[in-house]
């Protein structure tokens, strides 16, 4: 597969889960390559707790509303065949009006890192076990440090994969 049609994203969120809105979307390439990397302006929500995020809502004010950027989003993610991220779904983006084709792959990493199903499989557990430095203060993260660390957790996955299929 092309590593152009194999997307990275990083979604954050404002919470509470009935009223989830987009604070923040990174998408990138598998070569490191950003093609979005937006905060946004809020609708609905004007609180949120940022320790989640490390997102102040104060910070998205002046940013411009996610429907602003939709039409690039959806343009950016019509044009992939696998993405990539870590404990997201595609929910949140169908629910802001960007729909994921249907023959996109989606791989959550996630999913297969999963060990004990609690609140320990988190990015930084992830980051850790692979051996990424993903900065630990969450306030100074930013939606790249997210994409960087899943594209290189997921290289190192696949790699860790391979090596136990030529065994």
């Amino acid at each position: 597969m092309n590593d152009k049609q194999t997307l990275i994203y990083w979604v954050d969120l404002t919470g509470p889960a009935a009223l989830d809105e987009i604070v923040r979307l990174t998408i990138m390439d598998t070569n490191d390559n950003v093609l979005f990397n937006q905060k946004f302006s809020t609708e609905m929500v004007d609180w949120w707790y940022s320790d989640l995020n490390g997102i102040r809502p104060e910070d998205t004010y002046n940013e411009r509303l996610f429907e602003d950027y939709k039409n690039k989003i959806q343009k950016t993610f019509n044009n992939a065949r696998r993405l990539i991220t870590f404990n997201s779904s595609t929910f949140f983006l169908n629910k802001q009006g960007v729909i994921i084709p249907t023959n996109t792959i989606l791989e959550d990493l996630a999913d297969p890192f999963r060990v004990a199903g609690d609140e320990n499989d988190t990015i930084d557990s992830l980051c850790t076990y692979y051996g990424y430095d993903l900065p630990n203060n969450i306030y100074s993260r930013t939606g790249i440090n997210y994409v960087r660390a899943v594209n290189y957790c997921w290289h190192e996955m696949n790699r860790y994969r391979q090596a136990q299929e030529n065994k």
